[in-house]
């Protein structure tokens, strides 16, 4: 990557995954984001150039060929990534999610060995925990392990959304333990590459990011015993959740970043045009920073919560939980409000498509992320654990 461009990075873009990032973002994945967009395609010259850079496997333990680079500094390299493409940052934020499952609980032969070939192979592992009438709820399953006989299972599976899935090497995916279990009794298997088959049953053709392809797929899996986690689909949930939503929304953030920065681009020009004047934006802009600090400030702690609580019977705790949903409940709020100041402030020239500071992508984007683990839904689950709880 050029060096250029990885010293234009951000402050905040202080260690070696982060800065990779930011040069894989601005040197490759914006070049094609609005074609991306456009053409609602996966962002292949992106993740390309991700594998290249080393970063799909930057958080893979180092005995296994990864980096073992922090959750901190993937959440990060996904900030980095969105400043420049939302899809290709979705698409690395969702296949982290899914090392991350793999870090924790993936303790089979064959999971590590699927986790090994992250490194060695550079494969892409995509998730279909979601599954058909059940709206997005994902602690309950209709599909069910079918144990063959021959120390393999048989599995199919109606996804209701598989990011990237057509472009996906390896699936983790949830399904009932077993035909008799009842829909909550959950276990996550890990597919891989020439184990699995997708059938895509929907088109994607969305109003924000286009890129990630998160089509309906119905999955027809046979595979080793081995590559059922050993622990509880529940347990994986609860301990997993905070990377989860650290990671989407890192990818909010990272819109956030870019909207504000191109606002504030936009001040910086118009006052240079108006020497001796402030500027009419010029007080909107100073709101924006003070939201996005907000933003800025609630994920780093968040972050240093969860992290610290890695490993600990802290991870499943109330006040966890409720600051992990907190965050998301937040920063897409934030996020929405942040671009939607940026956007005003740049005025016609943020609204026109052609100009070097259009909110188009910003705008339509970050519009998901209230939608993806529904926001009303995090809200009511909070509300549930407060009354529960001896101390806000």
């Amino acid at each position: 990557m050029g060096s250029m461009t990885v010293a234009n990075a951000p402050t905040w873009c202080t260690g070696d995954v982060e800065r990779r990032a930011w040069a894989v973002g601005a040197e490759v994945a914006a070049v094609f984001a609005d074609e991306v967009d456009r053409d609602a395609r996966f962002p292949v010259e992106g993740v390309d150039a991700l594998r290249s850079a080393g970063l799909l496997a930057a958080m893979v333990p180092t005995e296994l060929g990864g980096e073992g680079a922090s959750l901190a500094s993937i959440a990060g390299a996904t900030r980095a990534l969105a400043a420049h493409c939302s899809a290709t940052a979705l698409v690395m934020a969702m296949h982290q999610i899914e090392i991350w499952y793999l870090i924790l609980h993936g303790h089979t032969p064959g999971l590590q060995g699927l986790l090994r070939s992250v490194a060695t192979d550079g494969v892409l592992i995509a998730n279909a925990n979601s599954e058909v009438g059940l709206g997005g709820e994902v602690g309950r399953s209709f599909c069910a392990v079918e144990r063959t006989g021959d120390g393999r299972f048989h599995l199919e599976k109606d996804v209701l959304a598989v990011s990237y899935g057509a472009n996906a090497d390896a699936l983790l995916l949830t399904a009932r333990r077993d035909p008799e279990a009842a829909e909550g009794e959950q276990v996550m298997v890990g597919c891989r590459p020439g184990t699995f088959r997708l059938d895509q049953t929907t088109d994607w053709n969305t109003t924000g990011l286009r890129g990630t392809c998160s089509a309906s797929f119905k999955a027809t899996v046979d595979e080793d015993e081995e590559m059922i986690f050993p622990t509880p689909w529940g347990t994986i949930g609860a301990q997993c959740i905070g990377a989860t939503t650290i990671l989407l929304n890192s990818v909010w953030l990272g819109i956030a970043e870019a909207a504000a920065t191109r606002a504030h681009a936009y001040v910086r020009a118009d006052a240079r045009r108006k020497i001796g004047t402030t500027p009419a934006s010029a007080p909107l802009l100073a709101e924006v920073s003070v939201t996005l600090g907000e933003a800025r400030a609630i994920m780093a702690s968040t972050i240093a919560a969860y992290e610290a609580a890695v490993g600990t019977e802290d991870l499943e705790s109330a006040s966890l939980l409720l600051a992990v949903r907190n965050l998301k409940l937040s920063v897409t709020t934030l996020a929405i409000e942040i671009v939607s100041k940026a956007s005003l402030i740049c005025g016609l020239a943020g609204y026109k498509r052609d100009s070097p500071y259009s909110m188009d992508r910003n705008l339509r984007d970050v519009l998901g992320g209230p939608l993806m683990a529904n926001n009303s839904r995090a809200a009511g689950e909070n509300a549930q654990l407060l009354l529960a709880m001896k101390a806000i």
